[in-house]
């Protein structure tokens, strides 16, 4: 096997782990309606769109950014 062959099978694995992460996170319980960081109630159109949701809007916003931060910087 060469090197193309080697990165392609590798590609592969990642694509398929990847997408069985995304099918258990849509497939996953429902919210309980309340943010894991903060303990505030979840918006309920953010509900409607995402039901196993589990941070609020802002909380999530924060969470994306520290996710981007820490990609961009390495972990601290």
């Amino acid at each position: 096997m060469d090197d193309i062959d080697l990165a392609t099978e590798r590609n592969e694995i990642f694509i398929s782990a990847a997408v069985q992460a995304v099918l258990g996170r849509l497939s996953g319980p429902p919210s309980s309606g309340v943010c894991r960081s903060c303990s505030e109630p979840i918006e309920p159109q953010r509900l409607k769109l995402a039901p196993s949701t589990c941070l609020c809007s802002g909380c999530a916003v924060e969470a994306e950014l520290n996710q981007q931060r820490t990609r961009r910087c390495g972990m601290r």
